[in-house]
């Protein structure tokens, strides 16, 4: 009877140790979208953050609460309220990356309905567009369309198609067409951008 327990923790730790693998695995990813390596938000492309003023009860919940400026979805701290808004349900942001990408993956991560105090997070994103924008040449390339699903895990990640003719990009843009239900606002918690950098050309210079 202990050889079989023992056989049977034995098998219970290593089934274990490959979950953990895998819930390990999307950390493994280079995200291009972190202020502490250099990714910043392009603010002149950018919706302007959410200003609560004209609710009278917003006005009293600034004593205790005040609005994240859009460099937030840049920083790894997600807890509720630390998100950046934008006024409505359509809104857009351009993340200027800290090199040249070719662009794999986004990902996009929320609180869950049950870490919100409210019970609900209606103030969501739903439905996103992401383009690769060319700063230099003022040109964006739509990389996928894709739906946040908030009744999933609460940190989603999507594939951005590959074009026939790969292109690094050094801005993307995320432009969210809809939340799920909330009038006022949406809330962005945090945004990874995954890819491949592009190495950069050596100039031999003159000969």
């Amino acid at each position: 009877m202990v050889a079989l327990a023992v056989d049977v923790l034995i098998a219970i730790l290593v089934a274990l140790a490959e979950l953990s693998q895998i819930a390990l695995e999307p950390c493994v990813r280079t995200n291009w979208a972190l202020k502490s390596t250099g990714a910043t938000i392009d603010t002149q492309r950018t919706s302007q953050t959410y200003d609560c003023k004209e609710s009278f009860l917003c006005r009293i919940l600034r004593f205790f609460w005040a609005a994240s400026p859009p460099d937030t979805i840049l920083q790894p701290k997600v807890f509720p309220g630390n998100c950046w808004a934008f006024k409505g349900h359509q809104g857009q942001v351009v993340i200027k990356l800290p090199a040249r990408v070719y662009l794999t993956a986004i990902t996009l991560q929320h609180i869950s309905k049950d870490a919100s105090p409210s019970g609900t997070i209606i103030s969501a994103p739903k439905d996103i567009a992401v383009f690769g924008v060319d700063a230099d040449r003022e040109e964006e390339t739509l990389l996928g369309m894709f739906t946040f699903n908030v009744e999933k895990n609460p940190t989603q990640t999507f594939p951005l198609k590959n074009m026939l003719l790969p292109r690094a990009f050094s801005h993307v843009k995320l432009l969210v067409k809809s939340n799920w239900g909330n009038p006022w606002y949406t809330c962005i918690y945090r945004v990874k951008v995954h890819g491949k950098r592009k190495p950069e050309s050596l100039n031999p210079g003159p000969r």
